[in-house]
């Protein structure tokens, strides 16, 4: 099967393609980064050698499983603004994004290095953060730059325009 020279060379259709399933990756990436991070430790307590009681902490558990539900809308909003085109769907994929990196910022990071009574019990008790804070900074970062991607490449018009 030969293509004709129409069909080998379409001008502008590979680099919509590319960026219209390129940010839809981004963005499913970052929606479900932020879903798993629920279920990662948040950060922990060591005491010398020792982490003790309650010196480790969930990363959904200290939000209240916020970015869960953020990750789960993400989903059919991602599907609606890439594929679809949606320009609604794109804001709130960029204001989705907005709140996990908020979530992330302002209510998990200042939290990451404090003892609480931990530290109070202990003299050497220090507070380190761990692998989900690092999951759900990239999940939401990710996000960010999928939705502003969106916004800007406008990736669900791939149909060919008419010319005059």
């Amino acid at each position: 099967m030969a293509a004709t020279a129409s069909e080998t060379h379409v001008p502008g259709r590979v680099p919509r393609l590319l960026a219209r399933y390129g940010l839809l990756v981004v963005l499913v990436a970052g929606a479900v980064l932020l879903v798993v991070a629920e279920f990662l430790p948040l950060y922990e307590i060591r005491t010398i050698t020792a982490v003790p009681a309650g010196g480790h902490k969930s990363t959904g558990a200290h939000h209240g499983y916020a970015l869960l539900i953020v990750g789960l809308a993400m989903l059919p909003m991602a599907a609606g603004a890439v594929r679809g085109g949606s320009r609604p769907a794109a804001f709130a994929l960029l204001v989705l994004s907005l709140i996990a990196l908020f979530v992330a910022l302002a209510i998990d990071l200042p939290d990451l290095n404090e003892t609480g009574l931990i530290g109070r019990t202990y003299d050497q008790a220090e507070a380190r953060p761990r692998v989900g804070f690092f999951i759900e900074t990239l999940g939401a970062t990710l996000a960010l730059l999928g939705s502003i991607g969106t916004l800007l490449f406008k990736p669900g018009s791939t149909q060919a325009k008419p010319e005059r």
